[in-house]
């Protein structure tokens, strides 16, 4: 049990170091399988993402059918003090007994900032800068299953990322130069897997999620971003 509770306190430490690279991750939105109107889902989830579990998340997603046909979500996700993405979106969910098809088309916003680090030559540089992503997405799954008590879903996005990633060195008098700009637009695709358990109204949730981006690709305009991404958290339907 020490060894456990050691290797698991190495890796959220070593996890806190390797975040400083990071511009862009998987983000952990929710799945909600709406089925019918007047239904409203609200979820919130600590996700980490990348082979060292880097870059630790606060999520938010709620979820609502207004009227028969109808969904619309809002979702909201903070990684540090001065990185965040938010997103907005719309479309329509189609019930078959426990099995529902959700479709949506929205719009991102995230901000991402990296800390400050060091290279090999001992040039210290950070990237920041905003970036939006135009998308659709599908989700399928079963709701309610075993008494109202399971959820499962897959989910795929896809759109277009357009990133704004000044790359800058610090000078030693504190002055700062731009070396790069990352703003080529990438080609977007995230499947997401979602596995809910517990009551008829309140549940726990596992996410897992993946980014692929494609670029058209020129060598001055490469970022690092984390591939995988992991979320746990709860889900209350109203």
């Amino acid at each position: 049990m020490k060894k456990y509770i050691f290797f698991l306190s190495a890796s959220i430490l070593c996890s806190m170091l390797f975040t400083s690279c990071i511009v862009y991750h998987p983000h952990n939105v929710d799945i909600p399988l709406l089925n019918e109107p007047g239904t409203l889902h609200a979820d919130a989830s600590i996700s980490m993402t990348g082979p060292l579990m880097a870059a630790p998340a606060i999520n938010a997603t709620v979820a609502y059918a207004p009227v028969n046909m109808l969904a619309l979500q809002a979702a909201a996700s903070v990684t540090n003090a001065h990185s965040y993405y938010m997103q907005a979106a719309g479309g329509t969910y189609f019930p078959f007994g426990l099995s529902v098809l959700e479709c949506y088309i929205g719009y991102g916003h995230g901000y991402s900032h990296t800390d400050t680090i060091r290279n090999l030559n001992h040039e210290t540089h950070r990237v920041e800068g905003p970036y939006n992503i135009v998308f659709s997405q599908i989700n399928f799954g079963w709701a309610d299953l075993d008494d109202g008590c399971i959820d499962v879903g897959f989910g795929l996005k896809g759109g277009l990322l357009i990133p704004k990633w000044d790359k800058i060195r610090l000078e030693s008098d504190g002055t700062e130069t731009l070396i790069e700009r990352h703003d080529q637009p990438h080609f977007l695709l995230e499947p997401q897997l979602m596995f809910r358990f517990g009551w008829e109204k309140f549940k726990f949730s596992i996410n897992a999620s993946y980014s692929f981006l494609d670029s058209w690709p020129t060598e001055n305009n490469y970022f690092n971003y984390e591939r995988f991404g992991v979320g746990l958290g709860i889900h209350y339907e109203f």
